[in-house]
């Protein structure tokens, strides 16, 4: 399940290394022996580097540009693997400056690296970005709940009432159940439920409900409408999975 904070974290995190990636193709990333023409351009290293990585073992780096797409593909949904990703674009992009040598592919010969321009350091500040991002995006989606249609499931005690709800047993953003812990957050999407018993069988009772900070009880209520709390044996369709 995405939180909020999850969601804000990932867009700023695309933003900044997206828009810190495109900069760094209009700048020169670096300078050989006598030049730093254009050719030495992001646009163009990117056009032309994946030949450069054949010919020689610091155009292997170019190869950080494929691990950094992919990276951003995943963050929203698998921002583990984006992580993953985003750490091996960062080494192979940061190893560029133990390399001494490059081959000019224009030129068709080898030569020394003289100096890193700022494209260079945009593009490693790019996939740096990710990286920090993509982790802090894993450890967010972290401990938290499945779902059912978009909601999260969550066991409550309903004689813990206040006027809108159902008050939960925390005054923090992060509710421990098990070994399992929830992060609270306002209009948090929850289906609320407990056990219930009709004629020795179990009927559980569940309702849709929102949950919302309560500044009045001083506590994480989910609210809805008392009237829509039903046993599942009343419902068309179950809330829950059984």
């Amino acid at each position: 399940m995405k939180t909020k904070s999850y969601t804000i974290v990932a867009k700023i995190t695309l933003v900044i290394s997206m828009g810190l990636y495109v900069l760094s193709l209009t700048q020169q990333a670096y300078c050989i022996s006598g030049s730093c023409g254009n050719h030495w351009s992001g646009v163009s290293l990117v056009a032309l580097g994946a030949i450069g990585g054949i010919m020689s073992t610091a155009g292997l780096t170019w190869y950080a540009n494929p691990l950094i797409w992919a990276a951003w593909s995943l963050l929203k949904k698998k921002p583990k693997s984006a992580m993953v990703f985003s750490l091996l674009a960062t080494l192979l992009s940061a190893s560029f400056l133990l390399a001494t040598r490059i081959s000019d592919v224009q030129a068709d010969v080898t030569t020394y690296i003289t100096e890193y321009r700022i494209g260079y350091w945009l593009w490693l500040a790019s996939m740096g970005t990710m990286l920090v991002g993509s982790l802090i995006t894993h450890l967010l989606s972290r401990n938290t709940l499945s779902v059912i249609n978009n909601r999260i499931v969550l066991q409550v005690d309903f004689n813990n009432r206040c006027a809108t709800g159902i008050k939960l047993s925390t005054n923090d953003d992060i509710l421990s159940k098990g070994k399992k812990k929830i992060k609270l957050y306002d209009n948090l999407q929850a289906i609320v439920w407990d056990y219930d018993y009709d004629d020795k069988k179990i009927d559980n009772l569940a309702v849709k409900a929102v949950i919302n900070y309560s500044f009045k009880e001083n506590s994480w209520v989910a609210e809805f409408n008392f009237d829509d709390l039903k046993h599942e044996s009343q419902r068309e369709h179950a809330l829950l999975d059984n």
